[in-house]
């Protein structure tokens, strides 16, 4: 019997055969191309696959493909891509929609599909993937004829490398790249190569589909040893290390430390705001006040955005934001099709600590304004019940400014915090920063106090 489990908020994921495998997979493609099809009302579309380079993505990409040539429709094999490429391909094939095969940030383990319909639009729960699911459990498979199965002529990889590129130009500058044996193995040799004054050592750049050399999680120090290790020899001005679909990136300065996605994503809107004062920029409700507070002071106009990029493309887009920023760490560009894109951030950061000729440490000081927390992962048996007392402790204190964008966020003059249950992982996270450190610990123990045990 198959596991609706698998089916989350923003896609589908779970371990590899156990839970994802040939059959879900090809259920799971013919339940899309059916879903699409009904709602363009297109007897025959034309979607696109892409897939990442774990273990399981060949086999699983085959019985994708199989399910939707069934229902009649045909399917672009673009073979092996990062996420950020699958959504490029989107946008220039102009195709009905598509599916990327990869299970981004998790484990080795694990694997999963993140759907896009005509025009890149994301398919989540509450826009469409509750009626595919739906569809994938009642076992029902539509067979017409058979599609056809294309492979592009073109090579999409230099236009999508030319699109990256333009603008960009880098001075003297070295750098330390952790590829992490995913996707981004395939991209970053060639696109690189175009700019010679960029010098970096390479960690990890053989495809590496069981993550053997570390997690594809940059946000764990397991992952980020290597490139700190290399950084605190003084040879380099800054080190970065992508995630296994290449969406992700973290990024350290010249002493090693990790710098805060949103910190480096000030960084972009700072350049922008430099030549023309205004515009908006968006921010998730769990980033670091002192960044939108900066922007601010700058002419900004923030506004704040679910965590989850499905969802953050949808809120970019709506208010016309020019960048976008989340502490996961995703990065967004209107000039992307709103979409997070880990190589567009690569190049650009690069380009400004070449430009600037100082640390990159000294350039974000600026937005180091609080004591912050990083994302904390509280594992709590009733959520539910957690986030009520939290509600009800905080409600109805003076100065309070409570907002429920994603989960609580609970805002103090002088500290704040956002509390929200995870959308992949069985957990609440928090965030929290305070202006001072006394104030932080005191607030740090009277949450958990309030949350309870974990």
């Amino acid at each position: 019997m198959m596991n609706s489990d698998i089916f989350h908020a923003y896609d589908i994921r779970g371990k590899y055969p156990t839970e994802i495998n040939e059959v879900v997979a090809e259920r799971i493609g013919n339940a899309v191309a059916r879903y699409l099809s009904i709602k363009l009302k297109k007897r025959q579309l034309t979607l696109i696959v892409v897939r990442d380079v774990r273990m399981s993505s060949p086999l699983l990409q085959e019985a994708l493909i199989r399910g939707i040539t069934a229902q009649g429709s045909d399917v672009i094999d673009a073979g092996i891509g990062t996420t950020p490429f699958f959504y490029f391909l989107i946008q220039k094939f102009r195709v009905d929609g598509g599916l990327m095969v990869t299970a981004s940030h998790n484990p080795p383990e694990y694997n999963g599909f993140k759907i896009r319909e005509k025009g890149g639009g994301p398919i989540f729960m509450g826009t469409g993937l509750e009626r595919i699911k739906t569809m994938v459990l009642s076992q029902r498979a539509v067979r017409n004829r058979t599609g056809e199965r294309i492979f592009p002529k073109m090579d999409y990889k230099k236009k999508y490398f030319d699109f990256l590129s333009k603008g960009i130009a880098i001075e003297n500058i070295r750098a330390v790249i952790d590829a992490a044996g995913g996707s981004v193995t395939y991209f970053l040799p060639e696109l690189l190569a175009r700019f010679p004054s960029l010098t970096y050592k390479p960690l990890f750049f053989e495809s590496d589909g069981s993550f053997s050399r570390h997690s594809p999680n940059p946000l764990l120090p397991s992952a980020q040893k290597f490139v700190q290790k290399e950084l605190e020899t003084g040879q380099f001005q800054f080190g970065a290390v992508f995630d296994g679909d290449g969406d992700r990136i973290s990024f350290f300065d010249e002493k090693g430390n990790a710098i805060r996605s949103e910190f480096i994503s000030a960084l972009f809107m700072d350049e922008e705001l430099k030549r023309r004062r205004g515009g908006t920029y968006a921010f998730a409700v769990n980033t670091s006040r002192g960044a939108r507070e900066y922007i601010e002071t700058k002419g900004g106009r923030i506004v704040f955005m679910p965590i989850g990029p499905p969802r953050a493309k949808i809120v970019m887009q709506r208010t016309h934001a020019l960048y976008g920023t989340e502490f996961a760490p995703h990065f967004y560009f209107k000039k992307f099709f709103y979409n997070d894109s880990a190589l567009m951030a690569l190049l650009r950061l690069a380009q400004i600590i070449s430009r600037t000729h100082r640390p990159l440490s000294q350039l974000v000081a600026p937005f180091a304004r609080y004591i912050s927390s990083d994302e904390i992962n509280l594992s709590i048996k009733d959520k539910k019940a957690a986030m009520r007392r939290v509600l009800e402790f905080y409600r109805g204190i003076p100065g309070v400014k409570i907002t429920k964008i994603d989960g609580i966020s609970v805002d103090f003059s002088d500290w704040w915090f956002n509390l929200r249950p995870s959308n992949t992982e069985p957990y609440i996270r928090l965030v929290m920063e305070a202006r001072t450190q006394e104030l932080y610990d005191e607030k740090m123990k009277e949450l958990e106090r309030i949350i309870g045990k974990h």
